[in-house]
């Protein structure tokens, strides 16, 4: 059916020939690129108090991350600050500390509340909540769909800022990334993370870890441009990549691209998919549906070739997991996904609760899954990410969320 071309070591492909499909970057103490960095003379924008997370609250003098947390808890369940004036609402907040941040802050009441009313306060920030803490010695593993990623966003402050600090803020250890514009675009968020510049990543309160990531060639081609995958793993967190590489096959539009994992003392491969979209009146649902079927066959020969046989197919399907051609994933190759079908995976900045299942992670029963899943919705908005589809109003980086799930190690 295809061929599997690794990368990282000796392997044969279906058809018995070696090939090298990846490449894989890893970054330590590396020297800040020139444009990435900031003039000490240059002003800081002033932070809003209506849309401002915990992290960035604590890089003002005299907030420290309880403070932090009673302001966006307060903002949580009163709503909006009407103005500046209001944090005095807040204990521990009085009238010498308002004065000290007077020339820090901002109260755009307006955004806010619009905001508000395309659900961002009644949404919360993933399904298992954005406060719960993982678990110590398990691995959060996850998949986003950039949409066009490409060097000139990955180089924009707004879109590096919320893919680092999601990544942060979530505790990912190990992401699939989908629709790279760019095979260096992963490369820039990889160094942002080691090496930050962002003055919210570096002042991250947690451990930031060391990063590795890899890119695929070109899975296919999508508007514009080819198409790239990539993972990008916390080496500081016990994983290390053994092999990747795409697997060709003339059934689907994009190959897969594989990835094979030691996490600890617990191997895994990664499958990750972005699957035939079905068009704006759906004249491509059937292509799309042959694609579904055939990654039965696909996933039976890919575990005759890989050495991990616990399986974790993730990525964007443009369908839900309810499509009655999934259903063979379970009987035939013994794989479930992990998010509900009623759960909503897309956003945009003008429905941030979203509307459709595309996104999931599917298991064979080798891995072991704690039962603790996510999808990212909070935070993905950007003052720097301008939405020109809908009146220059700040977009998203993406109009797929992250999604994640818990393992244990």
């Amino acid at each position: 059916m295809g061929a599997c071309c690794f990368n990282g070591g000796a392997r044969e492909d279906s058809r018995g020939q070696l090939q090298n499909k990846a490449r894989q970057r890893t970054h330590g103490h590396q020297s800040q690129h020139p444009s990435h960095q900031s003039h000490p003379n240059s002003p800081q924008p002033k932070l809003d108090i209506n849309t401002a997370r915990v992290h960035q609250l604590c890089t003002l003098e005299g907030i420290d991350r309880h403070l932090a947390e009673d302001i966006v808890n307060y903002r949580s369940s009163q709503g909006p600050f009407a103005s500046v004036q209001d944090l005095l609402n807040v204990p521990g907040v009085d009238r010498k500390l308002l004065r000290r941040l007077q020339k820090l802050i901002v109260c755009n009441k307006g955004q806010s509340q619009q905001m508000e009313e395309r659900g961002r306060n009644v949404v919360p920030a993933s399904i298992n909540s954005e406060v719960e803490k993982k678990h110590e010695g398990n691995v959060r593993i996850g998949s986003w769909n950039l949409k066009c990623f490409s060097v000139e966003k990955a180089s924009n402050d707004g879109y590096r800022d919320v893919l680092c600090m999601v990544i942060l803020e979530n505790g990912l250890d190990l992401v699939a990334f989908q629709e790279l514009a760019d095979s260096e675009a992963l490369d820039k968020i990889c160094k942002e993370l080691n090496n930050p510049t962002l003055r919210a990543v570096k002042s991250w309160q947690g451990k930031r870890g060391n990063w590795k990531c890899a890119v695929s060639e070109p899975t296919g081609r999508m508007y514009k441009s080819l198409e790239y995958n990539g993972f990008l793993w916390k080496e500081s967190a016990g994983i290390i990549m053994a092999h990747s590489g795409l697997f060709q096959t003339v059934k689907l539009v994009r190959w897969p691209y594989i990835g094979e994992f030691k996490i600890g003392n617990w191997a895994c491969t990664l499958v990750s998919v972005h699957l035939k979209a079905t068009g704006l009146e759906e004249e491509y649902l059937e292509q799309l549906n042959a694609e579904i079927r055939s990654l039965v066959p696909l996933l039976q020969e890919l575990g005759n070739s890989v050495q991990s046989k616990s399986i974790i197919l993730l990525g964007d399907f443009n369908a839900g997991p309810d499509n009655r051609y999934f259903k063979d994933l379970s009987k035939k190759v013994g794989l479930n996904h992990l998010l509900p079908s009623d759960i909503s995976t897309n956003i945009s900045s003008r429905n941030l609760k979203g509307s459709k299942a595309y996104d999931n992670i599917w298991i064979n029963e080798k891995v072991k899954y704690t039962g603790r899943f996510g999808v990212v919705r909070s935070h993905l908005q950007h003052e720097l990410i301008i939405d020109d589809r809908f009146g220059g109003n700040r977009g998203t980086l993406s109009d797929h969320c992250p999604v994640w799930a818990e393992f244990y190690s």
